[in-house]
């Protein structure tokens, strides 16, 4: 575990330092000269050092996060950091079952100022990989959720007290002023190889992600702020509008329409995702406490893919 943490402190001062990895090959080649062995691709070792790196990002992040700069200065600084990190594609047999794709770093500063996110706010994370989405908590006042052994042990060595439970049933026993929460996406598998079906009372759903998400929401305080990030949308606009009123998707928006205020839903393209291992586009939702919506259904008006704009709406926390 101390070499671990040697990798890990190695690359947060790499990055820190302005420094970047071209390739995930060179960030091996620095692992190799750090622990004195080779680190073949595909293996165990490989994937330690995909996490590392990751683990190096995070650290980083979080003090450009937490530096008082304009909210804009700190996003354009964050996208620099993200363009010089390698792209992240070593998968384990637990990180593919887990579906563990990590949230970019820029992504991840947006989604916690449109949260509010400060250091005396409460918060819950159900799915909280390595703290990617706590730029600004206080791991004292925050409750964070991770079922990968590893990358609890990791969030534990952050300050972080955490619980390694199933996010589509488990709450913690207190709501909090915020819930954030980057879900893994899509269908998973039950133990005989058969799609899962998630019972969430009115509706049941193959989806993951939205049966995480209504489960998270629960522990938001009635005032309180969340934001998710959920599976996307392929394709134009008029088809991607269409999409969102297919089944797998009609019953989760409305039901989250209607108990939830929606303030802000947009679209983020791939391309922001491509370095953590994926590249499919991302909703990002943000909500404003407990309550009907007044924005119109995604499946009625569509969803914006504007990002950068959302910037000069808000302030550093």
């Amino acid at each position: 575990m101390d070499r671990e943490y040697e990798l890990v402190s190695a690359f947060a001062d790499r990055f820190i330092q302005g420094g970047s990895f071209a390739t995930i090959v060179s960030a091996r080649e620095r692992a190799s000269k750090i622990l004195d062995t080779s680190v073949l691709p595909g293996t165990a070792l490989a994937k330690l050092v995909d996490e590392s790196v990751e683990r190096g990002l995070v650290r980083a992040a979080k003090i450009i996060a937490t530096a008082q700069l304009d909210p804009r200065q700190a996003y354009a600084r964050l996208v620099d950091l993200y363009q010089r990190q390698p792209t992240l594609g070593t998968r384990s047999s637990t990180s593919i079952a887990q579906q563990a794709y990590s949230t970019p770093v820029p992504i991840a500063y947006l989604a916690a100022m449109l949260a509010q996110m400060t250091s005396e706010k409460t918060v819950y994370e159900p799915t909280a990989g390595n703290g990617a989405l706590l730029p600004a908590a206080n791991p004292t006042l925050a409750s964070v959720n991770e079922l990968n052994r590893e990358r609890a042990a990791d969030l534990r060595q952050q300050g972080y007290t955490v619980t390694q439970e199933d996010a589509v049933t488990y709450l913690p026993a207190q709501q909090h002023d915020i819930v954030i929460a980057n879900p893994p996406f899509n269908s998973v598998m039950d133990e005989r190889g058969r799609v899962k079906l998630f019972n969430l009372g009115r509706y049941s759903t193959t989806q993951i992600d939205h049966a995480i998400a209504l489960n998270a929401l629960k522990a938001m305080k009635p005032e309180g702020r969340a934001v998710l990030i959920l599976r996307g949308k392929l394709g134009a606009e008029a088809e991607r509008s269409n999409r969102y009123n297919l089944r797998s998707s009609r019953a989760f928006y409305f039901t989250l329409y209607q108990e939830y205020n929606v303030i802000h839903h947009f679209s983020i393209w791939g391309d922001l995702y491509h370095r953590q291992g994926d590249g499919f586009p991302i909703d990002l939702i943000a909500i404003a406490g407990k309550g009907k919506s007044s924005l119109p259904l995604p499946a009625a008006e569509g969803v914006t893919t504007r990002l950068q704009s959302r910037l000069n709406q808000y302030h550093s926390p």
